[in-house]
């Protein structure tokens, strides 16, 4: 088992993440284009904006935040358009150490159920590093997006990484898991809640 985390280095990470999400409140407008930029050769998907509606919010039992994002190749894709699928919206980054410990897990999960998406929301980072976190792990079976203001991470009410949403086929998020390294156990229980 290993040794908890000092208490003194959980608040400092909660303290980090709160005033990246403070700082990219300032100004912040939902329903906003994020900027013009496209998925580009790192491959990974960059957030547009968010579908601003009353009826959604980022807890069990409401109707999951949409939000669009540019994919690699030209176009793009919303959360809206997953649905019929089952799909797993993980808020993370790569200095997160939870993070990178459950990313195997769901890259597993991702590849045993073509009817699971991960969705791989980066707050605040650029292409580059995601894309090389990904290709240092081997994960393919995940889709890479980049939140970069914390804009979807504000919609869901996102305060610590990893927190993870499992949304139902109907659009219904069903489970939300916060912290992590989530283990295979935990994640398949949370696709069970989710069908």
């Amino acid at each position: 088992m290993r040794p908890a985390m000092p208490r003194w280095v959980s608040w400092v990470i909660l303290g980090a993440i709160g005033l990246a999400v403070a700082a990219s409140l300032v100004g912040g407008d939902f329903s906003r284009t994020v900027g013009v930029q496209q998925a580009g050769p790192t491959g990974v998907g960059v957030v547009r904006r968010v579908v601003d509606s009353p009826d959604t919010a980022g807890r069990v039992g409401s109707l999951a935040p949409d939000f669009e994002w540019n994919v690699a190749g030209g176009g793009t894709a919303t959360l809206a358009s997953l649905r019929g699928k089952t799909v797993i919206v993980n808020f993370w980054a790569t200095w997160c150490v939870p993070c990178r410990d459950e990313m195997p897990a769901l890259e597993r999960a991702a590849k045993a159920d073509p009817s699971v998406v991960v969705l791989a929301v980066d707050l605040l980072e650029e292409g580059e590093p995601v894309r090389a976190f990904f290709d240092s792990l081997g994960l393919r079976a995940l889709r890479p997006l980049l939140d970069t203001d914390g804009t979807v991470a504000r919609r869901y009410a996102v305060f610590s990484l990893p927190t993870t949403f499992f949304v139902a086929p109907d659009g219904m998020v069903r489970v939300v898991h916060v912290g992590g390294p989530m283990s295979s156990e935990v994640i398949a229980q949370g696709i069970a809640k989710a069908r």
